[in-house]
């Protein structure tokens, strides 16, 4: 097959598979009819935007402490527009990976002596937060401790809560381990990069993220930044169901719901997690109320991605106006995801 017909072709797969499963769940998991009765409050809907503004330029100025952190002088404002069109690009690609791409390449053009450790601060950046949501997580599960609707259900959220615990155990192990690590792990890293396949990576990305030793206190931050982001993120998906319906789940409950739909949609199936984080939504609404609720996950999900769409309109503009620089970046980006796919 041509480059050009398979690109073409792996494009339109990676959008027919969410655009199938949220018709599916739009057909057979929303009472349409029972919908258009429940009254709507569009100031819920307009705060729910707000809110989610909030959490993600959150997420813009975690990352922009984080590249100071590897040495590289990068401003806020700077910061938010690289930030704005890379939120673009996760719409466009597998995942919510792609705008990682773009970020990594235009530090490496801008700083090229510091190549590694732009590609560490993007690495570390999207790593702190993954913990923070898995934290999240594990908080809400062993807090709100929910019941569910059925014995098979508390037995799948006992499996989810142990699944969390396990995976914040870990996390905050290696993270220990890389920020309060002394002179042993500097030996360790030293030798990793003389093992015959793995060490010149390990030398190469080993050095940049124990660079992160030196700020223990901006990595703690980036920690409570990450957990902040995801909380107005849950408090925004908690305002649209409340705007559409009159007994969704209670917001303690979103706090369980929503940071595992999030790390469903995290995984690189389809872009930005389009249908996988519809249909965990869908499913959660309906195992974690104690009390059965008409309110549909689908839908709710939908709308919250309506409301990240308006967010990427921002990361529109900015793309329009892209510099030299930015428009070399973007260009490289692209032309290595065609070729990865």
């Amino acid at each position: 097959m041509h480059p050009s017909a398979k690109t073409i072709v792996w494009t339109a797969a990676k959008f027919a598979v969410p655009v199938a499963i949220i018709t599916w769940l739009g057909f057979f998991h929303i009472d349409w009819a029972q919908l258009s009765l429940q009254p709507k409050n569009y100031a819920l809907l307009a705060c729910a935007l707000i809110v989610a503004l909030c959490g993600v330029s959150l997420s813009f100025a975690r990352w922009c402490m984080l590249v100071r952190c590897q040495g590289i002088s990068l401003s806020m404002v700077e910061a938010f527009r690289i930030s704005s069109i890379c939120y673009l690009f996760n719409f466009i690609s597998a995942g919510s990976v792609g705008g990682d791409l773009f970020k990594a390449i235009f530090l490496a053009k801008r700083r090229p002596g510091r190549r590694i450790e732009a590609v560490a601060s993007v690495f570390v950046d999207r790593g702190v937060g993954l913990f923070g949501l898995v934290l999240l997580v594990a908080i809400a599960m062993w807090v709100a401790d929910p019941p569910g609707s059925s014995d098979e259900n508390r037995d799948q959220l006992g499996q989810i809560k142990l699944v969390a615990a396990v995976l914040v155990g870990v996390g905050t192990v290696v993270l220990s381990v890389l920020v309060f690590g002394g002179k042993g792990v500097d030996r360790l890293v030293r030798w990793g990069s003389r093992l015959r396949w793995v060490g010149p990576l390990i030398g190469k990305v080993g050095a940049p993220l124990r660079m992160f030793h030196r700020h223990p206190i901006a990595f703690f931050f980036a920690i409570v930044m990450s957990l902040g982001v995801h909380t107005l993120l849950v408090i925004s998906m908690y305002l649209i169901a409340k705007s559409l319906y009159l007994d969704p789940p209670t917001l303690l409950d979103h706090f369980v719901i929503v940071p595992i739909g999030m790390l469903a949609a995290a995984l690189p199936i389809t872009p930005a997690g389009l249908g996988v984080y519809e249909a965990a939504i869908e499913w959660l609404y309906r195992i974690i109320p104690a009390t059965k609720t008409t309110a549909s996950g689908t839908l709710v999900a939908l709308v919250f991605e309506i409301v990240k769409v308006v967010m990427a309109v921002i990361g529109t503009l900015f793309y329009w106006t892209a510099n030299a620089e930015e428009r070399e970046s973007i260009e490289a980006a692209e032309h290595v995801e065609t070729k990865s796919s």
